[in-house]
């Protein structure tokens, strides 16, 4: 097989005669009528991708090979990332960290909630709605959380519900400076398990089954987009990702916050 000189171009054209053949074995005849090409089209994609080592010719038909796989996923993969690019701008143009925009494709099919003039709010509603309730929270806060969703977790710090947060020292401030007593109600909490890392790349939640990415305005920390989706492999990702800073995160000292104040 030429391990060199794929023509990628070439490749995204003849992925669907890939994809068609994977299951079993498929003739060319065959191939005409499901991809709707033409019988030289079809001689001439066959050929070359068993050239390649992409296809293999079999008594029965073409069948796709490992690698063949293995490339029609990688086709499958971008196709569904661009898709999920010009989607997503408003909240793209507000998050560029690379460990969101290499894993973008899982978020394709994700609900997006752009704020308006008409509904400023509209990227904390997924917030509001999965916060308000659930069995299992953590969340990564670079920007200083919005008012309502800090009424919430007041009244679960109350509640004695659990949850984890892992904020920025910025996010921190700016909650502090919003409303000390209400910062100071969640902090001093019991059931809350709070924590800083100064390097977070985005606001995220896993609320259950749940994932929410938040993009917020770098300089006023208004909300301007969110996703939120229910894809096991979205949440997968979100997981390892929220588990790796949680790893280098310091427990929030909240003495220590307070140290030095009249």
């Amino acid at each position: 097989m030429a391990h060199h000189g794929w023509d990628s171009r070439q490749l995204l054209d003849q992925t669907p005669l890939l994809d068609a053949s994977r299951d079993g074995p498929v003739d060319r005849s065959t191939l005409q009528d499901e991809l709707d090409i033409s019988r030289a089209t079809a001689y001439r994609w066959t050929s070359s991708l068993t050239d390649e080592g992409l296809l293999e010719q079999t008594p029965t038909g073409y069948q796709t090979t490992g690698a063949g796989c293995a490339v029609a996923d990688v086709v499958s993969r971008f196709e569904r990332s661009v898709a999920a690019i010009d989607r997503l701008e408003p909240l793209l143009a507000q998050i560029s960290a690379p460990e969101f925009t290499r894993h973008v494709h899982l978020f394709a099919d994700a609900d997006l909630h752009v704020a308006t003039p008409q509904n400023p709010n509209a990227p904390i509603e997924p917030w509001l709605e999965h916060f308000a309730s659930f069995e299992h929270s953590r969340s990564l806060v670079v920007a200083g959380c919005p008012p309502k969703v800090t009424e919430q977790g007041i009244e679960h710090a109350r509640n004695d519900v659990d949850f984890e947060a892992i904020c920025t020292p910025l996010a921190l401030e700016a909650d502090r400076n919003a409303s000390k007593n209400a910062f100071d109600t969640i902090a001093s909490a019991e059931a809350p398990a709070l924590y800083t890392h100064p390097g977070l790349p985005f606001t995220m939640g896993i609320i259950d089954d749940v994932v929410i990415v938040g993009g917020f305005d770098d300089e006023t920390a208004l909300p301007i987009a969110s996703v939120t989706t229910d894809d096991p492999e979205a949440r997968e990702w979100a997981v390892d990702l929220y588990r790796r800073y949680k790893r280098d995160a310091d427990r929030l000292d909240v003495a220590e916050m307070t140290a030095g104040e009249p």
